[in-house]
């Protein structure tokens, strides 16, 4: 019998919520949402429980894997009462590249009006770019469009008046491999997926505002296995990037130094650790539980910050390399956002402005209306709030259109109805 089987006859069966689904190195997380309107949502449930089975983001034993994904998926569903059997999923690594093409198409339609069909067909042209036999396309992400040779602007041409319409655009790829492990895992727990989504994508749903984007921002986005950067201006993200080196190599670091195991490593690190030895007040003495039979360990709080502030040196330099890479850095009025769980690290924020040489903020999510909302406002769940949130965006682009279609008419479907429908051309 299958896991939703069997959890049918105790869960209700509701169609019209919205599940972001996070799968990092170090956690799994589930959040459960309920559409009030077009922008705003109740949080109704959250699942979280211990990852198992990756390394850096990419899945190196699916069962464990599974196991770790299905235990999410269960506590969100006892706490929101709900079965869940679809969910938006966050995908990340050092295996994501964006790529910057163009692409062109003639308008054919007699009265020269650009319709979303017209977009539609420019973004599927833009995918005739040729890519490595190992790599797929994850999303397509227009930078700004031209008509007719005019210059590029950046909102929505439909509508508008032409004969030719270009788009530059930002292809983010990824390795196929990486992508369908991640995707069997997930739908082996007995859930569909409704769609995949880069994951610095997502965070900035949740921890940025539009007018960081349109000034000019970079996300940092520090998980357990990867650091994600995005940055964005003009409105739209210009570039994205991961590295390998995340808040996991910092707890291994105090492991290897002390010779304690993983939970008092991060239990240290969490409680008594700095990312900057320079912020300490008061240079105390700890104690360590060390390995079984031997005697617990005495350190100091400045040793312990030594460690932590070595390794995040290099996850803010290769930040700054990467961000550089980016073409806009000198353009960042808005400076940087940190967040994910290894933002949390007291005096973050101070190295990072010290290494990146911008104005640093912590990125915590918000945009939630009701429900959950105290228990969600951590950077630990940056990425699944802006799951949520970015498809609430969708529902709401698609209500747009569609009211658009019914023109005048007086009978306009509620937003659930409107969810519904958009489930059902699925």
């Amino acid at each position: 019998m299958s896991l939703k089987s069997k959890k049918s006859s105790k869960l209700r069966k509701e169609k019209d919520i919205i599940v972001g689904l996070d799968v990092g190195t170090t956690k799994v997380c589930v959040i459960v949402a309920r559409p009030k309107d077009e922008n705003n949502v109740d949080i109704i449930g959250i699942g979280m429980a211990p990852s198992e089975g990756l390394h850096r983001g990419i899945v190196v034993n699916p069962s464990q894997t599974i196991d770790s994904i299905k235990a999410a998926i269960s506590e969100a569903e006892l706490k929101s009462g709900l079965q869940i059997d679809t969910v938006s999923v966050g995908i990340a690594g050092h295996h994501i590249r964006c790529i910057q093409t163009n692409s062109i198409i003639g308008i054919n339609n007699p009265e020269r009006v650009i319709g979303k069909s017209d977009i539609d067909r420019l973004i599927e042209q833009s995918r005739l770019i040729k890519l490595p036999s190992d790599t797929k396309i994850i999303d397509i992400i227009p930078q700004e469009f031209v008509i007719d040779g005019k210059d590029g602007f950046f909102a929505t041409p439909i509508g508008m008046f032409g004969v030719k319409l270009e788009a530059k655009v930002n292809i983010v790829t990824g390795l196929i491999s990486s992508i369908d492990d991640l995707s069997k895992c997930v739908m082996s727990c007995d859930v569909d997926i409704e769609d995949i989504v880069l994951e610095p994508i997502a965070s900035s749903y949740a921890v940025l505002n539009e007018t960081e984007k349109k000034v000019g921002v970079a996300m940092i986005d520090i998980g357990g296995g990867t650091t994600d950067i995005a940055v964005f201006k003009k409105g739209v993200l210009k570039y994205t990037a991961g590295v390998g080196i995340a808040g996991n190599l910092v707890t291994n670091d105090i492991i290897e130094t002390f010779g304690i195991s993983e939970q008092e490593a991060e239990r240290i690190k969490r409680e008594f650790g700095y990312a900057l030895v320079s912020e300490i007040l008061n240079d105390e003495e700890i104690t360590v539980d060390a390995i079984s039979r031997h005697a617990p360990k005495i350190i100091s709080k400045s040793k312990l910050a030594g460690i932590i502030e070595a390794r995040m040196e290099d996850i803010f330099e290769l930040a700054q390399l990467e961000i550089k890479n980016s073409q806009i850095y000198e353009q960042l009025h808005a400076g940087v956002v940190i967040t994910g769980g290894g933002s949390l690290i007291k005096a973050t924020k101070d190295l990072a402005e010290l290494i990146l040489e911008k104005e640093v903020s912590l990125g915590i999510p918000t945009g939630l209306s009701g429900g959950l909302i105290k228990e969600v406002e951590n950077p630990i769940f940056a990425t699944g709030v802006g799951l949520i949130l970015l498809k609430l965006k969708k529902y709401s682009d698609y209500s747009n259109i569609y009211k658009s279609n019914k023109g005048k008419s007086k009978n306009r479907n509620s937003i659930f109805e409107i969810i519904r429908n958009w489930f059902d051309e699925l």
